[in-house]
């Protein structure tokens, strides 16, 4: 199994992510660059989501300049989680006004300097930690390089492709970095994790994905720490079965239909039901007591 987390692996799906918006750019259609995404007033639009894409992960970028010259990095106006919804449309709004080119451009040089740092890292920095106010501890370089591969290549590749009638852009990506894709999200979950919330819960929640790219992962949960593992977990408390990548895909781009998964098998829930419905708050960016 590969490690998801080797600098040059992180470089090269960085790349193929820049590859992909790369394209993907270059047959914008200004007709949808404003429209709603699916039509409901919580998405972005197009032109929104790429300012998004621009800001935060310019923003995860410095702070990993920074960390290498052994700076801190100040988000600002970002002091704790409970600020992230306030300090996220203030990023989109002040992109907003670049034109589109520009803006589309910024995105691509972002994502083609962080490869280049991930392509040399050497290896004492690549243990270098910096504080980001939305996460429960300090984040390593190479955990927030993670970060802002899937961020881009995952979370909002639905987000960014639908309103131009193609599929999400994370079709593209091969099983191999799909898997690879798998392993930094579990880790971020375990960054997210809402102790405030969880209070003395301890479990272990598993995601089992069968087919190309898949495996088997773990989150482990409880009021001391939470960590995340490639592996067979022993005793897991909630164990989430998908039948292939696509599902996790899905459900990660917030596009999952969860009756007709459930329904038709392709997602099969074992353990401890009453977890399921709490993972979208122990687990969330923009936090609320």
């Amino acid at each position: 199994m590969s490690n998801p987390f080797d600098p040059q692996l992180l470089a090269d799906d960085l790349c193929e992510v820049h590859r992909i918006y790369s394209d993907f750019f270059s047959h914008l259609n200004m007709e949808t660059w404003e429209k709603p995404v699916r039509g409901g007033s919580k998405e972005w639009s197009q032109h929104e989501t790429v300012a998004h894409l621009c800001a935060l992960t310019g923003a995860g970028l410095e702070s990993i300049r920074h960390t290498l010259r052994d700076e801190t990095y100040v988000f600002d106006g970002l002091t704790d989680r409970y600020h992230f919804n306030i300090y996220n449309r203030h990023g989109i709004d002040e992109h907003l006004l670049l034109p589109t080119k520009e803006l589309c451009a910024e995105f691509l040089n972002i994502l083609e300097e962080t490869a280049c740092i991930a392509r040399n890292l050497r290896p004492d920095q690549v243990d270098l930690v910096s504080e980001m106010p939305i996460y429960n501890r300090p984040v390593r370089i190479v955990e927030a390089i993670g970060i802002l591969m899937f961020h881009a290549g995952l979370h909002h590749s639905a987000q960014v492709a639908e309103p131009a009638g193609v599929p999400p852009l994370w079709n593209q990506l091969s099983p191999e970095i799909r898997h690879r894709v798998v392993g930094r999200v579990m880790r971020a979950l375990s960054l997210l994790y809402r102790y405030d919330l969880g209070g003395d819960l301890r479990t272990v929640i598993v995601f089992k994905i069968d087919g190309p790219g898949g495996g088997c992962w773990y989150v482990d949960v409880s009021p001391h720490g939470t960590t995340s593992r490639e592996g067979i977990a022993d005793g897991p408390g909630l164990t989430l079965h998908m039948r292939k990548t696509d599902i996790f895909c899905q459900m990660f781009t917030g596009r999952l239909n969860l009756p007709l998964v459930l329904l038709t098998g392709q997602l099969k829930l074992r353990g401890n039901l009453r977890l399921f419905p709490r993972f979208g708050s122990l687990f969330s960016v923009d936090a609320r007591s």
